[in-house]
């Protein structure tokens, strides 16, 4: 065989050994980037968004049942914002102590508008101004923690909620 044959072959051979090896690189790079990046990265934003609004439901309602206690935080027993506090902490949310507090974070919402996993605020319960909250869960019900009832589901259409609903909120997207 020429020199020239065995020179372009060589050539040729060490283009192709080049671009395989990129080729190689790139695919090995995507496979660790998927490994460890999370598994929900390729999911549309609002997917991602329901998916952790209903995490937070679900959560909220692994504690119903628990008995109120006025100050407590949880687990074991909750007053109303102890109870919302603890729910939204194991999502990554912290929220301050205090329902007035807690009305004051997020992005305000229309009642008509309100969705799994926002936070609503009551007012004049037992002391003026916001002083009771809950969690949103779908089909005009909220779960909270109440007196007497402890962690409860109840209807925003009950009378007392529904006379005493002040505002909602957002605060997962």
């Amino acid at each position: 065989m020429p020199l020239s044959v065995i020179t372009e072959r060589g050539i040729v051979v060490k283009k192709l050994f080049k671009l395989s090896t990129k080729i190689f690189t790139l695919v090995l790079l995507l496979a660790v980037v998927s490994t460890i990046m999370p598994s929900g990265l390729f999911t549309s934003s609002a997917q991602a968004a329901t998916a952790t609004r209903q995490a937070v439901v679900n959560t909220a309602y692994k504690y119903r049942g628990r008995p109120y206690v006025f100050g407590a935080t949880g687990p074991r027993t909750f007053d109303c914002s102890g109870y919302v506090r603890y729910v939204f902490r194991q999502h990554g949310v912290y929220l301050p102590r205090t329902a007035a507090a807690q009305s004051r974070v997020g992005t305000t919402v229309s009642k008509s508008n309100l969705i799994a996993g926002d936070i609503v605020f009551f007012k004049n319960t037992y002391k003026a101004g916001i002083s009771h909250v809950g969690i949103y869960v779908g089909n005009n019900r909220i779960i909270h923690a109440f007196p007497r009832k402890g962690v409860t589901v109840d209807s925003l259409s009950n009378a007392y909620l529904r006379a005493k609903y002040a505002l909602s909120k957002r605060v997962l997207r």
